[in-house]
């Protein structure tokens, strides 16, 4: 990615999930580790550090929200994912729902966590479906596992 080496975590197989981490000390491993498994069962789980977090420099990203989405519009280039889900906690969340703003193409379905819900149903012009749930993830994480698309009937 332009030179920037990405901390990232890469597990499981079936559609795409993206996990992104909140602010402050969290990292990848932090947020989303206790609930790797059961999601890994069930969709092909990608958890980046984040730019400026963990084991990710910086770099060149503008540290905003709409900075951090075109980040990871490129960390989906680089990964050769073409669409996902985006589930986000805290930070992570903001960044998925402004994703879904400018990168519509890009992003099938946005779960957030740990993000103040009640500013959430206020974010107009999001048009894939968004489930909102508790903090820590851990305590949802069949209704994440539920929230993802389908995998397609295998051809006969």
């Amino acid at each position: 990615m332009g030179g920037l080496l990405v901390r990232a975590y890469r597990a499981g197989a079936g559609a795409e999930l993206v996990l992104l981490h909140g602010g402050g000390p969290d990292d990848a491993r932090r947020a989303w580790e206790p609930v790797w498994a059961a999601l890994a069962g069930r969709a092909r789980v990608t958890a980046p550090d984040l730019p400026g977090f963990g084991g990710t420099p910086l770099g060149a990203t503008v540290p905003t929200l709409a900075g951090y989405a075109a980040w990871l519009g490129a960390f989906l280039d680089a990964c050769g994912i073409e669409r996902a889900v985006i589930a986000g906690r805290s930070l992570g969340g903001w960044i998925a729902l402004r994703a879904a703003l400018d990168l519509p193409h890009r992003v099938s379905r946005v779960a957030v966590c740990g993000t103040r819900t009640r500013l959430v149903g206020r974010l107009g012009g999001v048009t894939c479906p968004v489930l909102v749930l508790g903090d820590p993830p851990g305590r949802d994480a069949e209704k994440l596992a539920a929230f993802l698309p389908s995998a397609p009937a295998p051809d006969r």
